[in-house]
């Protein structure tokens, strides 16, 4: 009896100590998140709804379907409060106002998911006729360490400020599934579970791939444990009310949303038009399954989440560890952690653009309980274990969500700085990337005059302003991971601001759109092409995907009349394979053709040079340009034909052309990054007035293909002008004296030795001989710039 008296206070005491740790950790995680909420709007989702709380039309995505009713609802409330206590801006104010639930969800999500765990261990553990839920006292070690590691990464770190439905979601997601998992032996608890799945959403749709699930489980499980005889029309109402509570959940929030977007039709053409959106442009698994699409898939669910690849391998080793251990020792604990993830894990990774990482929030609770369980197996060296995980965790995490907070995004600073000089010097007009749609939108500034853009032609909306006669400035904000503006002429292009995020290198940021802006004042360019023109990847991959090419029907330029001869460069690449029928290719400027030639996929690249009269005279401040391509046989075969390579300057000017032994231009659209590669001798060719000239190189480090540094030289008319062994990233200038490379016939060679042979190294068919990759090839005039005007 004395050992029972002086032992029970002791237990009681740990016990209590246990039940506190969650609130604790989620009341100091709130702590720390409510100094560094956001101070702009960021994402193109936050913007929708900021928008939304100014004037909800799904039509027109504010917000996106299905309209994130209820998450609207919470942010009216919230956005009434802050409001009411700050006198912020309209756009601060909705920032603030959104991302304060986020913070709040984040709290909860924590508590949630401890309990959740805790419910996990007792269905695992507890007999399956224990009636009642878990005691409200205990949570074991491995619940309270997979706690705080859910709640130090450093994904659900930033999304407990970001002012998005994603944490709120998350949140609402846990509470059901805690509730459906005590529902198991309590059916008013699953009744609650169903009714806050349906509310949840009406927070983001997407939980339903958390909570339906285990719904289903709950009832399969009272369907196999059904009373042997008598009392069926008591058991089967148990059945019908979780339902019934789950139909309920989404009325309560489904018929005011189609009340208020116009009726059932209205309601499913807008969920329709989204849906069609997604499938047409999101780069997703389920439309492209590939080996390579599902490994690019599995990197961004698992690895950007944790923001640095140590930290990613030390969770990953214990998760890996901890799946092994619970699936031998807690088959049931198992199981129904992966009945409740595993489903979205496959839809996130199916149907979801997974590089926008945010989206792979909620499969941290798996990944922290199964590294918990085989952190657990360290036995009481555990802490010592854990501690420095956590704590590593916090030390990635924290000082993102710190730059966070202190950081305007930059296309709102972009776009303040653009309407105060707007109030001096206004804009015909202002045009943008279809990622800045949205932040010119909400900033609403009247001076800017924005014209809509159509998206992934957003560029024509400048052509048709210069084709219909326009001479004042324009301005034209950018997405910087796009390259659509090099079909304006370079020379037009150098009145440009750039405008970058501190934190936009930050991995938990992955596919926020925009990441940065940059902002051009545009005079009237020296040309500009149209559609079908291939002159970058991402380019030509739209002219190829439409048919629009030079094969399909004749591309178009408009060149800017100036007095004095010109010449232009014009490049390409035949795109069939062998025994496919001979191209012929015409150029011609108002109908006067000017050069014609064939070309066969035997030497498939071309590159010429063309000397054009000057273009004073005719109507309109520009001429046509106009390239077309016919097969040069009877062949019903068409010749494919891109045109990868253009410029027109006065014939004062010096124009250069990527010449023989250089690759095609290659790129990942989804991080903005373009390069191409050299071979062995890859020559840059050059036309105009004998001047020196300076040829800069940024590339790659070549150790990252190569054991040891190659020998890089620069060679120009017999003479050897720079020689490099790089060893790492590069960035070299080299001068060309006038008469070295006019004595080459205006040609500068890149010789490599060795070169890398991707095939053979790689086991690919790709026969490629690969020197250099450069992210960044120019060539400038050394001493005054020519005027080309």
């Amino acid at each position: 009896m004395k050992a029972s008296v002086s032992t029970l206070p002791e237990n009681a005491g740990r016990r209590r100590v246990a039940v506190g740790i969650p609130l604790v950790i989620a009341g100091v995680w709130l702590a720390a998140h409510l100094p560094f909420l956001p101070v702009s709007l960021g994402d193109i989702d936050s913007i929708n709804f900021a928008l939304g709380l100014r004037d909800f039309n799904m039509a027109l995505h504010q917000p996106h379907p299905p309209g994130y009713p209820v998450y609207i609802v919470l942010a009216h409330m919230s956005l009434a409060a802050v409001s009411s206590l700050t006198s912020l801006a309209p756009m601060e104010t909705e920032a603030l106002a959104l991302g304060l639930w986020s913070a709040l969800a984040g709290a909860l999500a924590i508590v949630a998911a401890a309990r959740l765990f805790r419910a996990v261990e007792f269905l695992d553990q507890s007999p399956a006729a224990t009636p009642h839920p878990p005691p409200t006292t205990h949570y074991s070690p491995s619940n309270l360490w997979a706690t705080a590691l859910l709640a130090a990464a450093p994904l659900f770190w930033m999304c407990g400020l970001r002012p998005m439905s994603d944490m709120p979601g998350l949140a609402a997601a846990l509470a059901t599934q805690t509730l459906l998992l005590e529902g198991m032996r309590n059916p008013r608890r699953l009744t609650q579970g169903a009714l806050v799945a349906g509310l949840a959403a009406g927070i983001r749709i997407q939980t339903l791939a958390l909570t339906v699930p285990l719904l289903a489980l709950a009832l399969v499980m009272m369907t196999w444990t059904r009373p042997r005889s008598g009392h069926w029309a008591g058991f089967t109402w148990t059945l019908v009310r979780p339902l019934g509570a789950l139909v309920a959940g989404v009325l309560l929030w489904g018929i005011p949303l189609v009340l208020v977007g116009g009726g059932v039709n209205e309601f499913m053409r807008a969920f329709g038009s989204q849906a069609g959106e997604d499938f047409a442009w999101v780069d997703m698994l389920w439309s492209n399954p590939t080996p390579q699409r599902l490994a690019f898939a599995l990197y961004d669910t698992f690895v950007p989440p944790w923001a640095s690849i140590s930290l990613f391998v030390a969770v990953a080793a214990a998760a890996i560890v901890g799946g092994i251990a619970a699936f031998v020792r807690s088959r049931t604990a198992f199981a129904l952690m992966l009945v409740a993830f595993a489903p979205y894990v496959v839809y996130h990774l199916l149907l979801q653009e997974t590089i926008t990482v945010r989206y792979a929030l909620p499969v941290l609770p798996l990944v922290a309980w199964l590294a918990a369980q085989g952190l657990q197996l360290a036995s009481r060296w555990t802490p010592m274990v854990t501690v420095p995980m956590v704590g590593a965790a916090l030390v990635v995490g924290v000082p993102g969500g710190i730059a966070y907070g202190g950081n305007p995004h930059p296309g709102f600073r972009a776009i303040a700085d653009a309407a105060r000089r707007a109030e001096l010097q206004p804009p015909a007009a202002t045009y943008a990337h279809y990622a800045i749609r949205r932040p010119l939108q909400v900033a609403n500034v009247a001076s800017l005059r924005f014209v809509e853009p159509h998206r992934q032609y957003e560029w024509l909306g400048l052509m048709d302003y210069w084709k219909g006669g326009g001479t004042a400035p324009v301005w034209f904000f950018a997405d910087p991971l796009r390259s659509d503006l090099d079909l304006i002429d370079p020379r037009s292009r150098r009145d440009v601001v750039r405008y970058r995020w501190a934190i936009a290198s930050r991995p938990e940021l992955r596919g926020t759109r925009p990441l940065g802006v940059d902002w051009y004042r545009l005079q009237p360019p020296g040309w500009i092409a149209g559609e079908g023109w291939s002159l970058t990847p991402e380019t030509g991959g739209l002219t190829r995907a439409t048919g629009a090419g030079p094969t399909d029907r004749p591309i178009e330029a408009l060149v800017r009349r100036r007095p004095g001869p010109m010449h232009l460069v014009v490049g390409g690449r035949h795109l069939g394979d062998p025994g496919d029928p001979d191209g012929e290719l015409e150029l011609s400027i108002d109908g006067v053709v000017l050069d014609h030639w064939r070309l066969t996929v035997a030497e498939r690249n071309f590159l010429r040079f063309i000397d054009v009269p000057g273009l004073a005279a005719g109507p309109g401040q520009y001429a046509r340009l106009r390239i077309a391509s016919r097969t040069a046989s009877d062949d019903a075969r068409s010749a494919e034909v891109a045109i990868r390579q253009f410029d027109i300057q006065p014939a004062t000017d010096v124009i250069v052309g990527f010449g023989e032994g250089w690759h095609e231009a290659e790129a990942v659209p989804a991080i903005g990054l373009q390069w191409r590669w050299t071979s062995e001798r890859s020559v840059l060719r050059l036309k105009g007035p004998p001047v020196a000239v300076r040829v800069m190189l940024r590339g790659q480090s070549p150790l990252k293909y190569f054991a040891v540094p190659p020998t890089v030289t620069i060679v120009a008319g017999g003479r050897t002008l720079a020689k490099f062994h790089p060893s790492a990233d590069f960035e070299w200038s080299v001068d060309v004296p006038a008469d070295a490379w006019v004595a080459s016939g205006g040609a500068i060679a890149i010789e490599t030795d060795p070169v890398y042979l991707p095939g053979p190294a790689e086991g690919t068919g790709d026969e490629r001989h690969l020197g250099l990759r450069l992210y960044d090839t120019r060539v400038t005039t050394v001493g005054p710039a020519i005027d080309s005007r």
